[in-house]
Order: C-alpha cells, then structure tokens, then sequence
C-alpha cells in the first residue's frame, strides 16, 4: 500500500524524533547505518514530551515504593512512557531509576499483574537493558507462566465469565517482540504461537461474552460480605454465580469489544485493535482471513489525507499530554501504515 507523499513528509518533520527514526527505518526502510537513521537517532533524547517528563524526575525517582505504580504518574508508568518514546536508558536521568526497579522487582506479580510485568519488561528492552540478568530471568519467567496457565490467569478474571485475559495479549507479544528470532526461548516462542493464535481466533476484538450484560446485571446485585452467611467470600459468591450462569447460558456469541475500536496511543493496561495488529506485524505475523475485520476497522478509520486521529487519551492523567485529542496523530499514522504495508491491505 502507498503511502501518500505528504503524510511521509508530516511524519519525517524533526518536532517527533521518535516518529521521524520509525519512519525512516520501518516505513522507509534506511539501514540503521545511513547517515539520516544515524541523525535522527542521535535527536531522539530531543522529543519534547520525553524532555518533560525527565525534568520532573525527582517527582517521581524519590517518591515512596508504594507510589510506583500511581496511575499514570508514578515511575513505572515513566519508564513505560520513556521505553515507548525510544528514551536513551543509559542517560544518567533513567538510569539510576531502571536501576532501581531492577534491583527490587516490584512490578513483578505472581496472582495477576502480567500487563505491568510485561509493560515494564518492553521498557526495559527498549531502553536498553535486554541483556540485564534480571530482564532475562522475568522475561522467561513470564513465558513459562503463560504456557502452564495455557493464557493469562489474573485474579481481575474472577469478575469476568471468561477464564483468561484478553486485553492485556498485545502487550505480551509487544514485550516478546523485542527479542529477535534467533534469542527467543522455546518458553518465549511457544507463549508467543499460544497468544498469537488466541488473537487470530477471536479476529482480535470479537471476544465479548454474548451474555456479558446479564453478567454485569448479576454483578450489580453483588452483596457485601456481612450481608453473606457466615464463613462465605464475596469471591465465592460471585463465582458460585458465574458458574450458574455458564451452566445454564453458556458464554454465548462473542460480541466485538467496542472501545477497542477506539484507537490511542499511549495506552495502559487495556490495548485496541491498533496495538494488537501492530504486535503481529511486529512479530511478522503473516496474512490470515480471521483478520479482514480487524484490518478493514483499522482502513475505515484512515483520513481521506491518510493520517489517523486520536481518539483515547491519557492526557490530563500523564504528567505530560502527548498529542492533542481529536487531532491527527502522528504515533498513531506510522503504526497504521505500518501494519498495512505489512498485512499488504490494497
């Protein structure tokens, strides 16, 4: 698929160095070695959002452990945000912070949690600590918790008719994905064809449970623990009552998830259908039928000028806005022609 002249010219402008680099090496594809690539490489610790937020860094470096994950201010989420931003992490403004959560592992969760797990692991790769004993030992660590659960067990599951989490696969593979081909574990490789293939099966979004608003009906009558016969968990109550509900209904027909239908960029914990294509091209997923829908929502929501526009936001919750809400987004123009020059949508 082509892509217009001026959209490449929009997004090669130097006010988005990560943007530009992308574009250059994934859109254009310059070696790494040319003089542009290394140029813009050189610019991209220049991004002014990434700027913002390592001014602010005693803010959130010093801040008490338990403030690590403070949504979306807490150093987490800013090494997540720096990760995306293709921050240097060897800039002694990061560096002492990844060296930090590498140390104490709180982003590493054994009941539920491998969105953040998987979120933080990406940063890191991306940041340029794949290498770091405790990166790798996470990263399979992940893996083989994938494949034994066959999926993502969490414990926000309990509250859901399905058995396994969905929204966070994108950032599962996109976490994978920083491993090239040739270093990835049999661990790594197998979580990735589970999650992958899950993905396909369910056209990406189409994965609601058709009975999902009874469900939430049933949830509503949810009551408190005093109000429960003596030794009986709110948790048991509410699965006693998903179980009846499977028994007699079933799941029902899958419905599509509607707010993935609404494309953003940064996300959280959540992805849409944007992310998760972008994950398989990534992966160099090829070509298959079960994604015509996902790819013809992804198309619909192309400009006629083919820019994409933001549609979800984290600004006013970021400690610094990235883009403008309703405007064209440039982070979100280069992973849609990313995916369909991959996915070769004509």
């Amino acid at each position: 698929m082509r892509i217009p002249g001026q959209v490449i010219e929009w997004l090669l402008e130097k006010d988005n160095p990560p943007v530009r680099y992308l574009t250059l090496t994934n859109l254009l594809h310059k070696s790494t070695a040319a003089r542009e690539v290394r140029e813009a490489r050189s610019h991209l610790m220049e991004y002014e959002v990434t700027r913002k937020i390592l001014r602010r860094g005693d803010e959130f470096w010093s801040a008490d452990e338990d403030r690590a994950y403070w949504k979306y201010t807490g150093k987490y989420w800013q090494i997540i945000f720096l990760g995306q931003f293709l921050a240097d992490g060897g800039d002694p403004r990061i560096a002492g912070g990844v060296n930090g959560i590498l140390k104490k592992r709180g982003w590493v969760t054994r009941g539920g949690g491998q969105c953040l797990t998987a979120n933080i692991l990406a940063a890191l790769m991306r940041l340029g600590y794949g290498g770091h004993r405790v990166v790798m030992e996470e990263t399979e660590a992940l893996a083989k918790r994938i494949n034994h659960d066959r999926g993502i067990a969490c414990t926000a599951m309990d509250y859901s008719l399905l058995p396994k989490c969905h929204m966070a696969q994108p950032k599962i593979l996109l976490c994978f994905a920083q491993i090239p081909p040739g270093g990835r574990s049999p661990a790594v490789a197998a979580a990735i064809e589970l999650l992958v293939n899950d993905l396909i099966e369910n056209q990406i979004f189409i994965y609601v449970p058709g009975h999902q608003k009874e469900w939430q009906e049933i949830l509503k009558h949810t009551p408190k623990k005093e109000d429960l016969p003596h030794g009986q968990t709110v948790r048991a109550w509410i699965q006693a009552e998903r179980g009846r509900l499977l028994r007699t209904r079933r799941l029902g027909q899958r419905q599509p998830k509607q707010g993935w239908l609404r494309f953003g960029f940064p996300l959280h914990y959540n992805s849409d259908i944007l992310e998760a294509m972008h994950a398989l091209a990534v992966l160099n997923i090829p070509m298959d039928r079960r994604l015509e829908k996902p790819l013809e929502a992804i198309q619909a929501k192309m400009t006629s000028e083919g820019t994409w526009i933001l549609e979800n936001s984290l600004n006013g919750k970021m400690l610094v806005d990235v883009e403008k809400k309703g405007k064209a987004s440039k982070w979100l123009t280069y992973f849609g022609h990313f995916v369909l020059a991959h996915f070769a949508r004509e």
